[in-house]
Protein backbone atom coordinates (compact mmCIF):
# COMPACT_ATOMS: atom_id res chain seq x y z
CA UNK A 1 0.00 0.00 0.00
CA UNK A 2 1.15 3.44 -0.66
CA UNK A 3 0.06 6.66 0.35
CA UNK A 4 -1.56 7.05 -3.20
CA UNK A 5 -4.09 4.22 -3.01
CA UNK A 6 -5.37 4.56 0.97
CA UNK A 7 -7.08 1.25 2.39
CA UNK A 8 -10.65 1.52 2.22
CA UNK A 9 -12.90 -0.86 4.99
CA UNK A 10 -16.85 -1.62 4.06
CA UNK A 11 -18.91 -3.12 7.02
CA UNK A 12 -21.27 -5.18 4.94
CA UNK A 13 -24.15 -6.67 5.98
CA UNK A 14 -24.12 -9.27 3.03
CA UNK A 15 -21.28 -10.76 4.77
CA UNK A 16 -23.30 -11.62 7.42
CA UNK A 17 -24.85 -15.27 8.23
CA UNK A 18 -28.41 -15.63 7.73
CA UNK A 19 -30.51 -14.24 11.08
CA UNK A 20 -30.68 -17.31 13.83
CA UNK A 21 -34.01 -16.50 15.86
CA UNK A 22 -32.97 -19.42 17.72
CA UNK A 23 -30.60 -16.70 19.73
CA UNK A 24 -33.58 -15.01 20.59
CA UNK A 25 -35.23 -17.73 22.58
CA UNK A 26 -32.02 -18.44 23.88
CA UNK A 27 -30.77 -15.05 25.23
CA UNK A 28 -34.19 -13.37 25.25
CA UNK A 29 -35.53 -10.91 22.55
CA UNK A 30 -33.79 -7.66 24.27
CA UNK A 31 -30.02 -9.36 24.71
CA UNK A 32 -30.12 -10.42 21.52
CA UNK A 33 -30.47 -7.15 20.41
CA UNK A 34 -28.06 -5.62 22.25
CA UNK A 35 -25.69 -8.18 21.16
CA UNK A 36 -26.17 -7.59 17.38
CA UNK A 37 -25.52 -4.03 18.31
CA UNK A 38 -22.36 -4.71 19.86
CA UNK A 39 -21.41 -6.87 17.00
CA UNK A 40 -21.80 -3.80 14.58
CA UNK A 41 -20.34 -1.83 16.96
CA UNK A 42 -17.01 -3.66 16.79
CA UNK A 43 -17.41 -4.02 13.31
CA UNK A 44 -17.21 -0.23 12.75
CA UNK A 45 -14.61 0.27 15.23
CA UNK A 46 -12.28 -1.97 13.49
CA UNK A 47 -13.06 -0.71 10.03
CA UNK A 48 -12.40 2.98 11.43
CA UNK A 49 -9.09 2.07 13.12
CA UNK A 50 -7.71 0.13 9.35
CA UNK A 51 -9.08 2.54 7.10
CA UNK A 52 -8.92 5.98 8.83
CA UNK A 53 -11.23 8.75 6.84
CA UNK A 54 -11.88 5.86 4.80
CA UNK A 55 -14.64 3.82 6.38
CA UNK A 56 -17.72 2.86 5.37
CA UNK A 57 -20.96 0.30 6.30
CA UNK A 58 -23.31 -0.97 3.17
CA UNK A 59 -26.34 -3.21 3.35
CA UNK A 60 -25.82 -4.99 0.38
CA UNK A 61 -23.09 -5.53 -2.57
CA UNK A 62 -24.64 -2.63 -4.91
CA UNK A 63 -24.76 -0.20 -1.52
CA UNK A 64 -20.74 -1.43 -1.26
CA UNK A 65 -20.03 -0.65 -4.97
CA UNK A 66 -21.74 2.72 -4.55
CA UNK A 67 -19.79 4.13 -1.41
CA UNK A 68 -16.33 3.03 -2.86
CA UNK A 69 -17.49 4.47 -6.37
CA UNK A 70 -13.72 6.08 -7.44
CA UNK A 71 -11.51 4.47 -5.16
CA UNK A 72 -8.96 2.32 -6.90
CA UNK A 73 -6.69 1.23 -4.16
CA UNK A 74 -6.88 -1.52 -1.86
CA UNK A 75 -10.30 -2.58 0.16
CA UNK A 76 -11.41 -4.98 2.81
CA UNK A 77 -14.80 -5.95 3.44
CA UNK A 78 -15.90 -7.58 6.66
CA UNK A 79 -19.53 -9.34 7.83
CA UNK A 80 -21.05 -7.55 11.03
CA UNK A 81 -21.33 -10.52 13.05
CA UNK A 82 -17.79 -11.54 14.05
CA UNK A 83 -16.95 -11.37 18.04
CA UNK A 84 -13.03 -11.63 17.93
CA UNK A 85 -12.48 -9.37 15.36
CA UNK A 86 -9.11 -7.14 16.10
CA UNK A 87 -6.05 -5.97 15.52
CA UNK A 88 -4.59 -9.69 14.73
CA UNK A 89 -6.33 -9.78 11.55
CA UNK A 90 -5.89 -6.27 10.67
CA UNK A 91 -1.84 -6.46 11.29
CA UNK A 92 -1.90 -9.49 8.88
CA UNK A 93 -4.51 -8.07 6.31
CA UNK A 94 -1.79 -5.29 6.21
CA UNK A 95 1.19 -7.17 5.90
CA UNK A 96 -0.43 -9.10 3.31
CA UNK A 97 -1.07 -6.14 1.22
CA UNK A 98 2.05 -4.69 1.74
CA UNK A 99 3.88 -8.16 0.45
CA UNK A 100 1.81 -8.13 -3.07
CA UNK A 101 -1.17 -10.18 -2.34
CA UNK A 102 -4.23 -9.38 -4.56
CA UNK A 103 -7.05 -11.83 -2.31
CA UNK A 104 -7.41 -11.95 1.42
CA UNK A 105 -10.13 -14.32 2.80
CA UNK A 106 -10.93 -14.49 6.00
CA UNK A 107 -13.68 -17.94 6.35
CA UNK A 108 -15.90 -18.09 9.05
CA UNK A 109 -17.34 -21.68 10.48
CA UNK A 110 -19.80 -21.61 8.06
CA UNK A 111 -17.86 -21.75 5.23
CA UNK A 112 -18.38 -18.46 3.61
CA UNK A 113 -16.11 -15.25 4.61
CA UNK A 114 -16.09 -13.07 7.21
CA UNK A 115 -13.82 -10.49 5.64
CA UNK A 116 -13.20 -10.32 1.74
CA UNK A 117 -9.62 -7.98 0.82
CA UNK A 118 -8.80 -7.08 -2.37
CA UNK A 119 -5.37 -4.85 -3.14
CA UNK A 120 -7.25 -2.92 -5.86
CA UNK A 121 -11.53 -2.14 -5.57
CA UNK A 122 -12.97 -3.23 -8.56
CA UNK A 123 -16.67 -4.25 -8.99
CA UNK A 124 -16.19 -7.82 -10.25
CA UNK A 125 -14.13 -7.98 -6.63
CA UNK A 126 -17.08 -6.33 -4.78
CA UNK A 127 -19.21 -8.72 -6.25
CA UNK A 128 -17.09 -11.81 -5.40
CA UNK A 129 -16.84 -10.83 -1.83
CA UNK A 130 -19.59 -13.38 -0.09
CA UNK A 131 -18.21 -16.12 -2.41
CA UNK A 132 -16.52 -19.08 -1.02
CA UNK A 133 -13.24 -19.67 -1.26
CA UNK A 134 -13.12 -21.36 -5.24
CA UNK A 135 -14.30 -18.21 -6.47
CA UNK A 136 -12.14 -16.26 -5.00
CA UNK A 137 -8.77 -17.66 -5.62
CA UNK A 138 -10.34 -18.22 -9.15
CA UNK A 139 -10.44 -14.49 -9.34
CA UNK A 140 -7.02 -14.11 -7.73
CA UNK A 141 -5.76 -16.64 -10.70
CA UNK A 142 -7.73 -14.67 -13.64
CA UNK A 143 -5.82 -11.40 -12.42
CA UNK A 144 -2.61 -13.41 -11.70
CA UNK A 145 -2.02 -12.35 -8.52
CA UNK A 146 -1.44 -14.32 -4.94
CA UNK A 147 -4.36 -15.03 -2.24
CA UNK A 148 -3.89 -15.21 1.48
CA UNK A 149 -6.31 -16.84 4.02
CA UNK A 150 -6.88 -15.71 7.58
CA UNK A 151 -7.98 -17.73 10.46
CA UNK A 152 -11.33 -19.03 10.53
CA UNK A 153 -13.43 -16.98 12.98
CA UNK A 154 -16.68 -18.54 14.37
CA UNK A 155 -19.69 -16.11 14.09
CA UNK A 156 -22.14 -14.99 16.68
CA UNK A 157 -25.67 -15.54 14.92
CA UNK A 158 -27.23 -18.77 16.84
CA UNK A 159 -28.05 -20.10 20.03
CA UNK A 160 -24.73 -22.15 19.78
CA UNK A 161 -22.77 -19.81 18.70
CA UNK A 162 -23.99 -17.59 22.19
CA UNK A 163 -23.25 -20.74 24.34
CA UNK A 164 -19.75 -21.35 23.04
CA UNK A 165 -18.55 -17.66 23.21
CA UNK A 166 -20.08 -17.44 27.18
CA UNK A 167 -17.38 -20.32 27.66
CA UNK A 168 -14.78 -18.60 25.17
CA UNK A 169 -12.71 -16.15 27.49
CA UNK A 170 -11.35 -14.07 24.35
CA UNK A 171 -15.15 -13.28 23.92
CA UNK A 172 -14.70 -9.62 24.18
CA UNK A 173 -15.87 -7.50 27.62
CA UNK A 174 -19.24 -6.35 26.23
CA UNK A 175 -20.29 -9.40 24.97
CA UNK A 176 -19.27 -11.42 27.46
CA UNK A 177 -21.52 -9.40 29.84
CA UNK A 178 -24.39 -9.78 28.04
CA UNK A 179 -23.94 -13.55 27.53
CA UNK A 180 -23.30 -13.60 31.14
CA UNK A 181 -26.80 -15.17 32.36
CA UNK A 182 -26.56 -17.90 29.77
CA UNK A 183 -22.93 -19.30 31.09
CA UNK A 184 -24.37 -18.91 34.53
CA UNK A 185 -27.48 -21.13 33.11
CA UNK A 186 -25.45 -23.67 31.76
CA UNK A 187 -23.23 -24.16 34.57
CA UNK A 188 -25.79 -24.33 36.70
CA UNK A 189 -27.48 -26.77 34.34
CA UNK A 190 -23.90 -29.26 34.50
CA UNK A 191 -24.01 -29.12 38.09
CA UNK A 192 -27.15 -30.00 38.93
CA UNK A 193 -28.38 -33.57 40.74
CA UNK A 194 -29.12 -36.17 38.54
CA UNK A 195 -32.86 -37.25 39.38
CA UNK A 196 -32.93 -40.49 41.27
CA UNK A 197 -34.31 -43.33 39.27
CA UNK A 198 -37.53 -45.10 39.27
CA UNK A 199 -37.21 -48.72 41.01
Amino acid sequence: MTAQAPLAAVVLDALAGAPDPGLDRAVGAGTAQRLRAELRAIARRWVAAVAPGMAFEATSIAAAIAALSGHRGPVVLVAPDIPRLGSFHADVLREDLAAGIGVVMGPSHDGLPYLAAFAETETQAIELAGAGWDEMTAYALERDVEAAMLRAERRLVSAADARALAHDPLTPAGLAAELRLLREDTDAGRRAPMSPGIG
